[in-house]
């Protein structure tokens, strides 16, 4: 599976379209898949269109939370593409739509759709598949979305991606499949293949110093209605106050997403991080996946210094072992972005391989991520980065291949 990759780009749908021809005529690989990554606006379909146009294959992709990246750099306002081709890999692509209301009947409908068209196709592929996801942040519980999968699929199956974000507005999110920008969906590529790939998933978020603990005493799904007995929202809020966490000019909402909720785990120090998506008017705050009654949250924070470092421990375990990387794929929390301002650059660096080899990297900030693999616990995350890498050779294992 090779990789190629196109931006970040600032211009209209038709000069993007006329790039993106040019780019993939000059490529050597035969495409087989477009992902676009765009900032909210008005005008995805076209660009979509001119996309699907101009490379003839399926286009898929989101709306980030604040910017997208390549090996050449990030942008907040601009487009981000990657193309995936080459003779060894087939793709297939399916919308879970109706998301919002029964996710795994929207899930079991979309892989049911994948299977069909293979099938018509001739003969399925025995090599292994991973399954890219791309989900509208607005429309799903991420661990429900990620559990599933996980019942839909085989188990050694390798599933990540994240949920499309708004900008840092937390007003509605767009996924893309073909021409059209949809929400309350969720969109699947299946990729099979026989190349090494390898994930993993890091944060570098811990406690906030000093915070205090606080008790889940109302929660349903991912619905927060109280901590400590009190309407969340305002349990929240103080907490945030009392910490110096609140800034002038930024929203509760913003502030909450940015500092979210850590419960604490049977793993040590590991925290099981959610973000708040809404707050309702109940003071009930909406989170991106489920906790439980009775767990004790503290809220959560990271240096700088600490999310560049994290960064860099995850290009080290995920590029580190393949000789030669033919692509990556990383999905970047849009609240390390608000965290880390014009030093977001250092980590799109630190993302690229440790021995300094320039290879096609392809990613956007999100609101959710998600890295189901081998030996993997959790399967949805907040305030990560996912990697996937993979290398020149077949299939293999490395120490985060799943």
């Amino acid at each position: 599976m090779k990789m190629m990759t196109l931006g970040p780009f600032d211009g209209n749908a038709w000069l993007l379209g006329r790039k993106v021809e040019r780019t993939v005529a000059e490529w050597k690989e035969p495409a087989k898949l477009a992902i676009v990554a765009m900032p909210s606006g008005p005008k995805h379909e076209e660009y979509l269109a001119a996309v699907e146009d101009a490379t003839g294959v399926p286009v898929v992709g989101a709306t980030t939370g604040g910017a997208s990246f390549t090996e050449r750099g990030f942008s907040r306002s601009g487009i981000s593409c990657a193309f995936l081709g080459g003779t060894s890999v087939e793709v297939a692509c399916a919308a879970a739509r109706e998301l919002r209301a029964d996710h795994g009947k929207s899930i079991r409908a979309a892989l049911s759709d994948m299977d069909e068209a293979v099938s018509s196709n001739g003969p399925r592929s025995s090599a292994p598949s991973s399954i890219l996801v791309l989900a509208d942040a607005f429309a799903c519980d991420g661990d429900e979305l990620v559990a599933a999968l996980r019942q839909g699929v085989p188990p050694h199956t390798r599933v990540f991606g994240g949920t499309a974000g708004d900008g840092w507005t937390f007003e509605g999110a767009k996924v893309f499949l073909g021409r059209k920008a949809l929400t309350d969906a969720a969109i699947l590529v299946r990729l099979t293949h026989r190349h090494r790939v390898n994930i993993d998933v890091v944060h570098g978020f811990r406690a906030a110093e000093g915070g205090r603990d606080f008790t889940i005493t109302d929660i349903e799904r991912n619905v927060l209605r109280t901590l400590d007995g009190q309407p969340a929202a305002r349990v929240y809020e103080e907490e945030l106050s009392r910490l110096g966490l609140r800034t002038s000019g930024e929203g509760l909402l913003q502030t909450m997403a940015k500092h979210a909720l850590g419960a604490k785990t049977p793993f040590g120090e590991a925290l099981k991080i959610r973000s708040p998506i809404a707050i309702r008017g109940d003071g009930a705050v909406v989170l991106t996946g489920g906790l439980a009654r009775g767990q004790v949250v503290r809220v959560v924070n990271a240096a700088p210094d600490a999310l560049l470092q994290a960064a860099k421990g995850l290009s080290t375990k995920v590029l580190g072992s393949l000789p030669a990387v033919s692509g990556s794929l990383v999905f970047d929390c849009a609240s390390r972005l608000r965290l880390l301002g014009e030093r977001y650059r250092d980590e799109v660096r630190a993302f690229l391989s440790p021995n300094g080899a320039l290879h096609p990297m392809f990613g956007m900030a999100c609101y959710g991520q998600i890295a189901k693999f081998g030996g993997s616990v959790e399967g949805f995350h907040n305030t990560s980065a996912v990697m996937v890498a993979w290398g020149e050779s077949d299939q293999g294992t490395g120490p985060a291949s799943g």
